[in-house]
């Protein structure tokens, strides 16, 4: 009887969790280079009951015995929710007109040593000097004149060091992520090229809050700038005065938020079901008189 419970009550579990997820995603609809969490409903591994019997092949002494196969059947022992899974489609570029604001576009971007599809990121510094990647190209300057993220993370160079800024009024940059502002003499001068970070094993990317990704796969999936993996001129570009939105589908968000209450109503009304009857049990059936 109790099997039903287990079963019912991790499909709530499971449910609760999914629904978690999906808040998560319809919260951040609006951010910047917010990448959906995906998340699948597994079922733990099925477990076959069989008769226990003695090494000839009889019924354990002292037990009843049933003819036919010793297989009695398959007991399923209920599902789960896998972890978040990272969606790394494009999300819908927004003109903002901005000179600080940089978008990756990354559709169809191919590892040309591999010809395996992967994702375009930036690459940011933490305060500990520890390297992140985000979609989220909405930068700012800081007050020591330093190319940041809206929390105050660098943003990095090619060669892996900040960018200093001068006039962010008069920066330009080219598809390619080289950057130029005006000098003196009303010349423009390159200050640098952001370094775009490329991988072909986005999976390996979590989340770690303000928009930062951190690598947590195998050593040599790690993203690499693209100018070191001989990408062909044009195979991306970066958009300046447009961010990338997210790539949460809202609709489609609200009706999976929807099946996921009704899924866990249904384990829930299961769950009483099996309460009235236990309670029944527990005081009819046992009743003498």
């Amino acid at each position: 009887m109790f099997r039903g419970v287990y079963a019912a009550t991790s499909g709530m579990i499971a449910a609760g969790r999914k629904q978690q997820m999906l808040t998560n995603n319809l919260a951040n609809a609006e951010t910047p280079g917010f990448k959906q969490d995906q998340t699948v409903l597994r079922a733990f591994p099925d477990i076959l009951i069989q008769r226990i019997r003695d090494e000839k092949g009889l019924n354990v002494q002292g037990k009843p015995s049933f003819p036919g196969n010793t297989k009695l059947g398959v007991m399923h022992t209920g599902v789960y929710a896998q972890e978040g899974i990272l969606s790394f489609g494009q999300g819908t570029l927004q003109s903002t007109g901005f000179a600080l604001d940089f978008a990756l576009v990354d559709e169809g971007v191919v590892n040309p040593a591999t010809n395996a599809k992967g994702s375009l990121f930036f690459a940011v510094q933490k305060s500990e000097g520890e390297i992140r990647y985000t979609k989220n190209g909405q930068f700012t300057i800081s007050p020591d004149g330093y190319l940041t993220t809206s929390d105050g993370y660098y943003v990095l160079s090619q060669a892996g060091q900040p960018i200093q800024v001068n006039d962010p009024e008069s920066l330009q940059v080219m598809e390619d992520g080289r950057m130029f502002q005006y000098n003196a003499a009303g010349q423009p001068q390159e200050i640098g090229r952001l370094m775009i970070a490329f991988t072909d094993e986005p999976n390996g990317l979590v989340k770690e809050g303000h928009g930062l990704l951190r690598w947590a796969g195998a050593e040599n999936g790690q993203p690499q700038d693209m100018t070191t993996l001989g990408f062909a001129p044009g195979s991306f570009q970066v958009m300046q005065g447009f961010i990338e939105g997210s790539n949460v589908d809202v609709t489609q968000t609200m009706t999976d938020m929807m099946s996921t209450y009704r899924l866990f109503e249904a384990n829930q009304k299961v769950l009483q079901a099996y309460d009235r009857s236990m309670e029944k049990t527990a005081n009819e059936v046992g009743r003498v008189g």
